[in-house]
C-alpha cells in the first residue's frame, strides 16, 4: 500500500500537482525556486536580466555618492536614469553618474533637452 508523498512508477506523486514536482509544465517556476538573479539592495528581487541591469546600474551611483536617481525601463533597451535633487545638486550629479556609468563600460548620452535624465545603455 502507498503513503503519500511515496513516488509511483513514473516517479511523480499520486496527486501531486504537476508544477511543484518538477513535471509536466516546462517553464514553470518551482514554488522554492527564488529570484533567478538574487536579489538587489533592500531585498528587490532581481527576476529578470534587465533587473540585475539595473540594480548594476544602481549599485555603481550608491558606490559613488550618487543618491537621488529613479532606474527606469526606456525604450529599445534602454535605461532612462533620472536624477530627483533640486537643480544645482542634479548638474553635479548629472556628471558624476556620466563618469561612473562609463568607466563602468555602459553607453551614457544625454535624454535630449532634459537635463536631469540619462539614457543608458549596459553594454558589458
Amino acid at each position: 500500500m502507498r503513503k503519500y508523498g511515496d513516488k509511483g512508477d513514473d516517479g511523480r506523486v499520486p496527486g501531486g500537482a504537476p508544477h511543484l514536482i518538477g513535471g509536466g509544465h516546462p517553464g514553470t517556476p518551482m514554488q522554492d525556486d527564488g529570484p533567478t538573479y538574487g536579489v538587489g539592495a533592500g531585498g528587490r528581487p532581481l527576476w529578470s536580466e534587465r533587473d540585475r541591469d539595473a540594480e548594476r546600474i544602481r549599485a555603481l551611483l550608491r558606490r559613488a555618492g550618487c543618491g537621488g536617481f529613479i532606474i527606469s525601463s526606456g525604450e529599445a533597451g534602454l535605461f532612462l536614469v533620472t536624477c530627483v535633487d533640486p537643480y544645482p545638486v542634479a548638474v553635479g550629479r548629472i556628471g558624476t553618474a556620466v563618469r561612473v556609468l562609463t568607466r563602468a563600460g555602459m553607453a551614457v548620452a544625454p535624454r535630449g533637452a532634459d537635463t536631469r535624465t540619462l539614457q543608458v545603455r549596459v553594454t558589458t
